[in-house]
């Protein structure tokens, strides 16, 4: 971390968060506190040590006077300061008279919210020292949870940011904890329902990491049950991420194919990276699914279809559609990208194979009468005859090809699919027609006197309304043209 770098937390948002009005300008100890606070920012710039002592001097100027919002400012540049010597009971001590200036309304509570939640993030990343965290955070619950100070609200945006810090180093006991209490402040109605997605929300990523897949399918349910909340888009896309696996194990692929593309859609708009991994994962689910739509062609995923994530994947994608099979194994087989070492898209690496397989198989077999298991072993990329076997099998079960297998001489036989209903009725109208037709000419050839043709298709009309009486032809009038000679059917 460069010197810069370590007083980043949001300093550049705190000069322009505060708003003079005619008294403070005309207040001559706040423009004293101000230039005391400037004065002392350009000291720490030149040495750190000189930095501290002239924060603690503008700190020790309001102890007996009014305090400030430059008083405010002064406790976090020290908090930064302290954090940077790694002098970390000093700044657990700064950091309660930081809280101090809030009890007593120095600063606003937009102010206090946003220095507030800017140490407590930075802290977050960092995880440098878990003890210093939690000293911290536990400072800042008791602080917000009860008396004058109280704040539901802030105190539930503390509580999550510390359950997920917690469960990002695996402490499951604290976290635990943490959950527990958040379930107790949410049912107690205080909080409404409006932080439940969240809570949701961590204990999916706890029961992902678990791998336990009847309480995700819980959580799943009663997260899409929660009315009338608008979660952040991280919240929801780690929610629909969840939803998406519980489908893929269940082999609804429709439904985890649309579960993965809100949940892209929703971290991406929340500048999540964890756009990409699930981006991989609604691919998947696609081919899968056997969908003749590409995901990469949608408006949301276009901009991400070069990514050096995704790449390996949209030539796989690409493959799949063109059913380019060899090519589609050897991406697989050479682990291009990386893309196996995802153990959520190894664990369904057969089920993808055999997809590809029915879609190419179902091809190539098109216009034949018979093939045996030897050619379209050849044609699936030298797969064994069983396998060849067991996939026809799966074919012909699933009603998408129609045929008989020779287990003995390993072939199959093409049965030419049955016609629908519709067809087979006109099939036997244009044969009735054709025999009509036939037994007309006859009937005409055999009147004396009358040439081929004439005379009798004066008398008769026929359409498919046509009947056969007692004593010969009758036909219904203007039905089906002038005569069966010049019939169209």
């Amino acid at each position: 971390m460069s010197d810069s770098d370590s007083y980043e937390m949001n300093e550049d948002e705190e000069e322009y968060d505060f708003e003079y009005s005619d008294d403070d300008a005309s207040n001559t100890s706040d423009i004293d506190s101000e230039n005391s606070y400037y004065n002392a920012k350009g000291s720490r710039d030149d040495s750190l040590s000189s930095g501290i002592a002239a924060f603690l001097a503008v700190i020790k100027t309001e102890e007996s006077g009014e305090k400030t919002v430059w008083g405010f400012k002064s406790l976090k540049q020290l908090i930064k300061c302290y954090y940077k010597q790694e002098d970390f009971k000093e700044m657990v001590e700064i950091y309660k008279k930081l809280l101090g200036y809030i009890s007593c309304s120095a600063v606003t509570q937009n102010i206090s919210e946003k220095g507030i939640n800017s140490i407590l993030d930075r802290l977050s990343n960092e995880k440098k020292n878990q003890d210093l965290l939690h000293s911290i955070y536990n400072e800042t619950l008791a602080f917000f949870s009860s008396g004058d100070t109280k704040n539901e609200r802030l105190w539930f945006k503390c509580s999550l940011k510390l359950g997920q810090l917690l469960l990002d180093v695996d402490d499951n006991v604290r976290f635990q904890k943490v959950i527990n209490t958040l379930l107790e402040k949410s049912e107690d109605g205080s909080q409404g329902t409006s932080h439940m997605m969240e809570i949701y929300a961590l204990q999916i990523q706890m029961y992902g990491k678990t791998r336990d897949t009847k309480k995700l399918k819980d959580l799943y349910a009663k997260a899409l049950s929660v009315q009338n909340n608008v979660p952040h888009p991280r919240t929801l896309g780690i929610i629909h991420d969840c939803g998406g696996k519980t489908y893929m194990q269940a082999q609804q692929w429709k439904e985890a194919k649309d579960a993965f593309f809100i949940s892209f859609k929703s971290f991406d708009e929340a500048g999540d990276h964890s756009r990409l991994r699930v981006l991989r994962y609604l691919l998947l689910a696609s081919m899968l699914h056997e969908s003749a739509i590409n995901p990469l062609d949608s408006p949301e995923a276009r901009p991400y279809k070069d990514a050096a994530e995704i790449q390996v994947m949209t030539r796989l994608v690409s493959a799949f559609h063109g059913n380019r099979i060899k090519e589609f194994e050897t991406i697989l087989k050479r682990n291009e990208g990386g893309v196996m070492d995802d153990k959520f898209i190894r664990g369904y690496l057969e089920e993808l194979r055999m997809s590809v397989r029915k879609k190419v198989a179902i091809k190539i077999i098109e216009g034949f009468e018979r093939v045996s298991f030897g050619w379209l072993s050849g044609e699936l990329c030298d797969i064994s005859e069983e396998e060849v076997e067991r996939l026809l099998v799966l074919l012909i079960l699933e009603g998408r090809i129609s045929g008989q297998i020779d287990q003995v001489k390993k072939y199959l036989t093409i049965t030419p699919p049955t016609p629908p209903p519709t067809t087979l009725l006109m099939n036997s109208i244009t044969t009735l027609s054709i025999s009509l037709q036939s037994a007309l000419a006859t009937a005409n050839d055999s009147i004396p006197g009358k040439a081929k043709g004439g005379g009798f298709q004066q008398n008769v009309g026929f359409g498919i309304g046509g009947i056969i009486g007692e004593k010969g032809w009758r036909g219904r009038k203007n039905l089906g043209g002038k005569g069966a000679d010049n019939m169209v059917m």
